[in-house]
């Protein structure tokens, strides 16, 4: 029996990034905190200073309260006089000015208490009175009324029983505020005091015990904030230290480690050659992240110092310091921790300054700045972000921004929806190719923005290079080295000779690219590919213009169609390359590789 639980906790480690499950928000709370914002499973949800709450994202259930079951890719507004907002799975809660708590969306696991009849109401219905705060998630709905008592119903709603219940159930005095996650919810007592119940699988209560909790238990003092997360949670004690416990698969505990085994895991055996195969398993687990990585999570564990407040989500976590920088790490493949890259953060990394609220969701990411201004970044499958976009780019790839994105302004007074730069999308003629190229994993994440702005020589690197590999299904194993860069992207393509330094030991990384210097990159590339294009002459009225060393390159694009002129004849071959540009030709010669 053993033996199948081993190995199927290392088929569970190999599938880690493609895991799934029920979506929903992730509350953060904290005394005198009002949870202005909420972001759901794939929607959005803000208050302005007006009252008016704003919502966009997914629709199917009516969990946006607009009346309709259409997605919205722009904020709409829903209601008005709203206080605070939480979005659980497929549905939303919103406590108004007058103390009066209202749903709407998909009636999942008795989100309309005592209402077991309705499936699901597009617009807002009043579900309870005298209420202060409440939270909702995948499968608890928690209230925290006017006189500090805690109302709960749903599942692991603490009233020692796992059951479902419809009705709500009274189960703690003297309150401030409450949240729950995935399967877990916490409660911050007035005195400080943070309490948790519910699924322990991952020591996500911090009580030690890695035993589901049916009651709440008393787990830390002095805290100020906090988040629960999926298996996973986060608290902010009053000095301003961060501390972490729970779930660490994918870095969301922010020590630098990885850990994939719940607390009840065991790493004897009694069988020789399962416990032989168990300690070669830790060895190498410990060599590779350190005797670190095999501490208790399911106790508190400090990890930041100089936090106002907490965020824990899916598989992340954000940090609000007292200096107004926002903080993350953890999983980053829909650029959820917004450095701008997809890769993973095992420890904290700078996002954004000047930050005052946050909220997140299952894969994106709400941050309300000083001056009222609403960013968004991550997933946007459903239009979640508010910026006009949605979908897929193509071969089922999600729409994401690794980058912050403004879409809202004047969340002070009476707010507005930002209109879109124009450079955070491509120019109309260029998108069906930043689309595709994206689709096929040809276009590095760090340039997918700016479009329009000139491509400087080690960015082109990173195109050719992460197309050469993509198409290749072969990674480039060896670099040439330059005292100007570090750049590993710049040290591949001058191994496959694709390009060359400016001299033997310059390249000149960010210097712009020009036209011409992309002909010969192009050429290369097709070359190293195994695919040289064919001579073909030049024939631009600017062709003595045009470097001895490019002329073949130039009359080789041209004649494979992959470069084209500016109009008039003219290649304008000293004329920036623009990010937008760049993709297209790309894409050229990538249709150009295909076979018929």
């Amino acid at each position: 029996m053993k033996k199948r639980k081993f190995f199927a906790q290392l088929l569970a480690l190999a599938l880690v990034l493609t895991l799934t499950a029920p979506a929903s928000a992730y509350d953060s709370v904290g005394a005198g905190q009002v949870r202005t914002m909420s972001g759901g499973a794939a929607e959005s949800f803000v208050i302005d200073g007006s009252g008016t709450l704003w919502a966009w994202g997914d629709n199917l259930w009516g969990q946006l309260g607009d009346g309709t079951n259409e997605d919205r890719s722009t904020p709409v507004k829903v209601l008005e006089n709203v206080r605070s907002v939480s979005a659980g799975e497929s549905h939303t809660y919103a406590v108004l000015e007058d103390d009066t708590l209202w749903a709407w969306g998909r009636n999942v696991s008795n989100s309309f208490p005592d209402s077991d009849d309705l499936v699901n109401s597009p617009t807002p219905i009043k579900i309870m009175d005298n209420v202060a705060s409440a939270s909702t998630g995948v499968c608890t709905h928690l209230a925290v009324k006017t006189d500090g008592t805690l109302w709960t119903w749903g599942k692991y709603i603490g009233n020692k029983t796992n059951k479902q219940i419809s009705t709500p159930q009274k189960i703690m005095d003297n309150v401030a505020d409450a949240c729950t996650g995935f399967g877990h919810s916490m409660a911050l007592k007035k005195d400080g005091t943070l309490w948790a119940w519910g699924q322990n699988n991952d020591g996500e209560i911090g009580d030690g015990s890695g035993r589901e909790r049916l009651s709440p238990v008393k787990v830390m003092e002095h805290v100020v904030s906090m988040s629960a997360g999926y298996g996973f949670s986060a608290a902010v004690q009053a000095d301003g230290s961060l501390w972490t416990w729970g779930r660490n698969w994918q870095g969301e505990l922010g020590d630098g480690t990885i850990w994939t085994w719940g607390p009840n895991w065991s790493w004897e055996s009694s069988d020789p050659e399962e416990h032989a195969l168990l300690q070669e398993t830790l060895a190498g687990w410990v060599e590779k992240w350190g005797d670190w990585a095999n501490r208790d999570h399911s106790i508190p564990v400090q990890v930041l110092d100089n936090a106002a407040r907490v965020f824990a989500s899916n598989n992340n976590t954000y940090a609000l310091l007292k200096d107004g920088t926002l903080w993350a790490w953890g999983n980053n493949s829909a650029g959820d921790v917004g450095d701008g890259t997809t890769e993973d953060r095992l420890l904290p990394v700078p996002v954004l300054d000047q930050v005052e609220q946050v909220s997140v969701g299952w894969d994106h990411v709400l941050a309300r700045r000083t001056d009222g201004t609403l960013w968004t970044w991550g997933g946007n499958v459903s239009g979640q972000l508010g910026n006009g976009e949605n979908l897929f780019y193509g071969n089922y790839v999600p729409r994401f921004s690794a980058f912050p994105i403004q879409v809202m302004e004047g969340l002070n007074g009476r707010a507005s929806v930002t209109a879109q730069p124009a450079d955070n999308s491509p120019s109309q003629w260029a998108k069906s190719a930043v689309d595709e190229a994206i689709a096929n994993r040809f276009m590095p994440v760090p340039l997918r923005r700016n479009y329009r702005e000139a491509i400087t020589r080690a960015e082109f690197c990173a195109l050719a290079v992460q197309f050469y590999e993509s198409y290749t299904w072969t990674e480039v194993q060896g670099q040439v080295s330059f005292f100007d860069t570090a750049d590993p992207n710049v040290g591949k393509a001058a191994y496959l000779n694709i390009v060359s330094g400016i001299s033997s030991e310059l390249f000149a990384p960010n210097d712009p690219l020009n036209r011409e210097q992309a002909a010969l990159i192009l050429t290369n590339l097709a070359r190293a590919i195994g695919s040289p294009l064919p001579a073909s002459s030049v024939s631009f009225s600017d062709t003595s213009d045009i470097g001895g060393w490019a002329l073949d390159a130039v009359g080789r694009v041209q004649g494979a169609g992959i470069m084209s002129g500016v109009g008039d004849g003219r290649f304008a071959p000293q004329d920036t390359y623009t990010r937008e540009q760049s993709v297209v030709t790309i894409m050229n010669l990538f249709h150009m590789l295909q076979p018929d």
